[in-house]
C-alpha cells in the first residue's frame, strides 16, 4: 500500500517548512497561509501522506491543519530519523537535506498516520504543560532561597505566591474542562478508583496516553517507556533497560506506583515479592509501573471507556 501513496516529507523549523516529494522541493512559511499552500499542493496529489518530525512544538499547526482537511499525517520520532541518516552515511544537515532524509525514511518504513487530537484533549495537554512550567519555575525559585542573601528572600516568596495562585487557577480550569465532558469525567473516575492513582496522575494518562485502550499490552508498555529491552551479545548478558518514550506518562506512573506500593494490596504484594527475591528497588518499581498501567487499561476497557483522542 505504501507504494500507492504520494509521500510528502516536511522538515519543520520555526519560520518555514521545507517540503520534499519525488517530483519537486519547495519551502513555505510556517504559518496558516504557508500551510494552505502545502494543502493545495497535497490536494493535487494522489493519496497524499504527509510525514514530518517532532520539532519542539513548532510542528503543532501542521497536524491540526492536515486533519482538518482529512489528509493523513505522521509525526515521526526525530531520533529515529537521525539514526536513519547516520545509517545512510549522511553527515551534513540542512533543511533541504533533512527533508530529503525524511522522505527516504518514510519510503523505507511502514508508517502509521496519527489519529486526530480532539480540541478538548489539546486544551488539556496545553493546560498540563503550563502547569508543569509553573511547577518547574517554582522549584527553581525555592532552590534560589538557599543561595540568596536574606534581603532577597521576600522577593522570592512573593514570586512563589504568584506561581501558587497561577497553578491553582490552572488546576481549577482543568477540573472544569473534565467536568464539562462526560467521557473525560468517566475516565477520571475510573482511574482514580484504583488505589495509588491520584487526580494529577489520571490527568497525565488522559492527556498524554490517549491510545491506552486501543493498543496491545506490549505496545502500551513500550509507548509508555516501561518496557525492558535486552542488551545481549554472544556470551555477554547485559542488564535490561527501559527507554523513555513519553516521559510525562512514565513520571505519572512512577508517582502512582510509589503510592500503590504502600497502599494497594495487589501492587504492594507484587513489588514486595520482587524485592524479597533480590530485585533492586527501582527494578521492582518499574515492574510495578507496568502492572499498574496494564491494570488501568483493563479497568478502562471493562468500563467500556475510551479515552478521547
Amino acid at each position: 500500500m505504501k507504494h500507492e501513496l504520494t509521500l510528502i516529507a516536511v522538515d519543520v523549523s520555526k519560520e518555514s517548512l521545507e517540503i520534499q516529494t519525488d517530483e519537486r522541493s519547495f519551502d513555505v512559511p510556517n504559518t496558516e497561509k504557508g500551510i494552505a499552500r502545502l494543502i493545495k499542493a497535497a490536494g493535487a496529489a494522489q493519496l497524499p501522506f504527509v510525514v514530518c518530525e517532532a520539532a519542539g512544538g513548532y510542528e503543532r499547526l501542521l497536524p491540526e491543519s492536515m486533519h482538518a482537511v482529512d489528509i493523513p499525517i505522521c509525526r515521526a520520532n526525530p531520533a529515529r530519523i537521525r539514526a536513519f541518516a547516520a545509517s545512510e552515511g549522511i553527515q551534513a544537515k540542512t533543511d533541504p537535506i533533512d527533508a530529503d532524509v525524511i522522505l527516504k525514511f518514510a519510503k523505507s518504513k511502514e508508517l502509521r498516520p496519527a489519529a486526530p487530537v480532539s480540541s478538548r484533549r489539546r486544551e488539556l495537554i496545553a493546560l498540563l504543560d503550563r502547569r508543569d512550567h509553573l511547577k518547574e519555575q517554582g522549584a527553581r525559585e525555592k532552590n534560589r532561597i538557599r543561595n540568596s542573601p536574606d534581603f532577597i528572600h521576600a522577593s522570592i516568596k512573593r514570586m512563589l505566591n504568584v506561581l501558587k495562585k497561577e497553578i491553582t487557577a490552572i488546576e481549577k480550569r482543568i477540573r472544569e474542562l473534565i467536568k464539562s465532558d462526560e467521557s473525560l469525567s468517566a475516565c477520571l473516575s475510573c482511574l482514580t478508583a484504583i488505589k495509588g492513582v491520584g487526580e494529577v496522575s489520571a490527568w497525565m494518562i488522559m492527556a498524554f496516553l490517549g491510545e491506552i485502550t486501543m493498543l496491545s499490552r506490549n505496545e502500551l508498555v513500550a509507548l509508555a517507556g516501561v518496557a525492558p529491552y535486552n542488551r545481549d551479545s554472544g556470551r555477554f548478558k547485559g542488564k535490561r533497560k527501559i527507554k523513555s518514550e513519553r516521559a510525562k506518562v512514565r513520571k505519572a506512573l512512577y508517582m502512582a506506583t510509589g503510592t500503590a506500593a504502600m497502599y494497594n494490596p495487589v501492587i504492594k504484594a507484587y513489588t514486595d515479592g520482587l524485592q524479597s527475591r533480590g530485585k533492586p528497588y527501582k527494578c521492582a518499581m518499574v515492574a510495578g509501573m507496568r502492572k499498574m498501567l496494564i491494570h488501568m487499561q483493563s479497568e478502562l476497557r471493562k468500563a467500556e471507556i475510551k479515552v478521547e483522542l
